[in-house]
């Protein structure tokens, strides 16, 4: 009885200490304790409650727990530092436009009410190259690898694929909810194979997928279809397509178009949500695949058609300055005397990433022709500055010689105001619909945006 009771004197000791303990003001930094303390209420808790769990009912878990991996992976856990800069892009590139674009009601319904956050990618073994992220039960959104985290504009990669990972998950967790359309295993039956890891990003591409990991199941299809579209935008898609084999870029087309529909049909328009993504893409992260120069740079396009009077034009509206120009030289090929000449349209044809000629279309009664002018062209990836300067004939036929000798004095104002200025290159007019976003191009002269001509592209 005496050791029980010692042990009781002792208890009754210490709950007298602590209740004590418990009346004074203490001055305690909880910096300096274990950042996984669950009862830890820092300035980092403080944020992601305010910006997720008060805003949406999204709790996000970043201090580490076994239980969200399972112990048959590798993992560690995060910095703390690199937390609040990975979710901030949560909201700006992936929260932000399903709210804008997809409305709060559905945003607060589909979006995922947890983010369980990781340090390192998910490791099974040594020969494991890692999982970036997983969804669960249409609720979960696990990101891994935040440890390699790198503020911008040198974290380029990190922040993309941060959004690349996002948007294939979010992919899941709507089909976990709203199940894929049963057309789209359809589109590719017989070409999914595993391990994905043994089919070449060569043969993928030529086979109608965006990646290799695509190829090897319909599920992974539909959330990289997904994510690519939205964070590489419609250029890149487009210029993917066009590459690929007849039966690859009919695949792709197929799978773009499912991904439309199945979007329609939960009321959201996906192509005001990818150029909404492509906003971001640029804007933030300076993405190379969001900018027009640098698909100049890449040779995809083959023209651009200039036509005030086309319907797209009526639609989204001229440049008062270029169109002075354009009606000269309309007015100049039907005041040539004798000859009954008309304007039909002028052509932008991109020879290759450093040469354009001005293709003059007209016609004499039933009968069209051409006459074409040569320019070399300067592009500044970086500035997205052009200049074209009066180049060398391509070609010895009628339409380089003599068709365009008979016509320049018509056609000298549009020759004049190509060479004699810097223009920037651009995704315009700004006006454009979202169905139409990348596929329309402009150049505007340099510190007068309003003074511009563009048109629709056309692919190589």
């Amino acid at each position: 009885m005496k050791n029980i009771y010692r042990f009781l004197i002792f208890a009754a000791l210490v709950t007298a200490i602590t209740s004590c303990r418990k009346a004074e003001k203490l001055d305690v930094d909880y910096s300096s304790f274990n950042a996984d303390h669950p009862e830890t209420n820092t300035a980092l808790d403080q944020w992601l409650r305010k910006n997720f769990l008060d805003a949406y009912n999204i709790d996000v878990v970043y201090r580490y727990n076994r239980y969200y991996h399972g112990n048959t992976a590798n993992v560690t856990p995060n910095n703390l530092e690199d937390i609040q800069p990975t979710m901030e892009a949560v909201l700006e590139g992936f929260i932000a436009p399903y709210r804008k674009i997809a409305g709060e009601t559905f945003s607060k319904k589909y979006i995922p009410k947890e983010f369980v956050l990781f340090g390192s990618y998910s490791y099974a073994d040594s020969n494991d190259p890692g999982v970036a992220g997983t969804a669960a039960a249409g609720r979960r959104i696990t990101l891994y690898g935040l440890n390699d985290y790198a503020p911008l504009p040198g974290g380029a990669f990190y922040f993309w694929d941060r959004q690349r990972i996002m948007h294939h998950e979010f992919g899941h967790i709507l089909n976990q909810i709203i199940p894929i359309p049963t057309d789209f295993e359809s589109i590719s039956k017989g070409y999914y194979k595993q391990p994905y890891k043994d089919t070449p990003i060569d043969s993928a591409h030529k086979n109608g997928f965006v990646t290799s990991y695509a190829s090897g199941v319909y599920t992974e299809d539909y959330a990289e279809s997904i994510s690519w579209l939205l964070i590489n935008g419609q250029a890149w898609y487009d210029n993917w397509a066009n590459t690929a084999s007849a039966a690859g870029k009919r695949r792709l087309i197929l799978k773009e178009q499912n991904v439309i529909n199945y979007f329609s049909s939960l009321g959201i328009n996906f192509k005001e949500l990818q150029k909404e993504m492509q906003m971001y893409m640029r804007n933030k992260l300076n993405l190379n695949e969001s900018k027009f120069p640098f698909w100049l740079n890449e040779k995809i396009y083959s023209s651009m058609t200039l036509n005030p009077e086309s319907a797209s034009s009526i639609k989204y509206g001229n440049s008062a300055a270029f169109l002075q120009v354009y009606n000269a030289v309309k007015t100049g090929i039907s005041g040539m005397n004798g000859y009954g000449f008309k304007l039909n349209f002028i052509k932008i044809n991109f020879s290759s990433a450093t040469k354009m000629n001005v293709e003059v279309n007209f016609s004499q009664g039933t009968n069209t022709f051409l006459a074409n002018y040569a320019y070399d062209m300067a592009v500044n990836q970086a500035t997205g500055e052009v200049k074209f300067t009066t180049g060398t004939p391509e070609g010895t036929g009628h339409p380089w010689v003599g068709n365009a000798s008979l016509l320049k004095p018509a056609v000298q104002p549009l020759l004049d105001y190509l060479s004699n200025q810097v223009f920037i290159a651009d995704w315009i007019p700004v006006t454009v619909d979202a169905d139409n976003y990348m596929k329309y191009a402009g150049f505007s002269v340099k510190g007068s945006p309003a003074n511009y001509f563009y048109g629709p592209l056309a692919l190589n």
